[in-house]
């Protein structure tokens, strides 16, 4: 609950494509609405869908908001996309007893054994909500029920009004996930123990032009000589071969081109690449791929 005078300074982690600035936009809109001041801006690059993104939300209910610079001591972490926590250490600078939000389909406790028990931890498996009620795996509208309950930064009856305006038709379906999620977060007050250490996952280094022998053609998916963008997915394909009839639907349409034949001649899907987008089980015609929810 958002004291007098305090201003709560909340971190988005999410990735491109998730929702991760509308969720902040929303939630500031919804605190404007209580009375409150509030402020929402994004930090990120040239990043394409699925890449790491890092957004901002300061709430005060009293004071306006002078500061604008990149939050990094916060009140509350928010995380929509639980591959996250693998690859980013996304309780740095987290205040002691603040309050960390996950969307991940692992248990409370599991999620705790991840992130320590220094903080406030809430969980809510929020990519099968947003699937559910939504068709689609942006949780953005989804992890802002899973915030106010863990935080009461916010009614639940301000954002209907946020969401139903940036969403129209879609508005009610919005606004249930965000109810639904409200409902399922589960909650663990902090306990004292220390944070895990986190985990590191070694630089890639990629040869230059110069480096690389004469007559050689150099050829990646998508755009992972940048990225290691298999590390971006939230789901990954899973091919059914007994209904595969090796027609390479799924390999024209993958954008990141990191779906091959196999010694079989079926098609399937490199992991180390692939963004978990979905269109190859969308666009396979005897629908022999499906969508499987990561588990990290």
């Amino acid at each position: 609950m958002l004291k007098d005078s305090k201003t709560m300074e909340i971190r988005w982690h999410g990735r491109g494509g998730q929702g991760a600035v509308t969720s902040a936009e929303l939630a500031a809109l919804a605190a404007i609405a209580e009375g409150k001041y509030a402020q929402a801006f994004p930090s990120f690059g040239p990043e394409r869908r699925g890449a790491p993104v890092l957004v901002f939300n300061r709430i005060s209910a009293t004071d306006p908001i002078r500061n604008r610079a990149g939050i990094t001591n916060p009140d509350v972490v928010v995380v929509l996309d639980p591959g996250l926590l693998a690859i980013t250490d996304v309780t740095a600078g987290l205040k002691d007893g603040g309050t960390i939000v996950v969307n991940s389909p692992k248990s409370l406790a599991d999620v705790k054994a991840d992130v320590g028990g220094k903080w406030r931890l809430a969980v809510v498996n929020a990519g099968t909500i947003a699937r559910e009620l939504l068709g689609v795996s942006v949780v953005n509208t989804t992890m802002l029920g899973a915030l106010v309950k863990a935080t009461g930064i916010i009614k639940m009856e301000s954002l209907e009004h946020p969401i139903a305006e940036r969403f129209g038709k879609r508005g009610k379906d919005n606004i249930e996930a965000s109810r639904r999620a409200f409902k399922e977060a589960a909650i663990a007050e902090p306990d004292g123990s220390a944070p895990i250490v986190k985990r590191t996952i070694p630089v890639e280094v990629f040869p230059g032009w110069k480096d690389v022998p004469l007559g050689m053609v150099v050829t990646e998916a998508g755009n992972a000589a940048t990225y290691r963008t298999g590390d971006w997915k939230s789901q990954h394909p899973v091919v059914n071969f007994e209904r595969c009839i090796k027609c390479g639907i799924c390999y024209l349409f993958c954008p990141e081109g990191c779906i091959g034949q196999n010694k079989d001649g079926h098609f399937e899907a490199n992991l180390y690449y692939c963004k978990g987008c979905g269109i190859c089980a969308r666009e396979c015609p005897t629908e022999a791929i499906s969508m499987k929810e990561e588990t990290v």
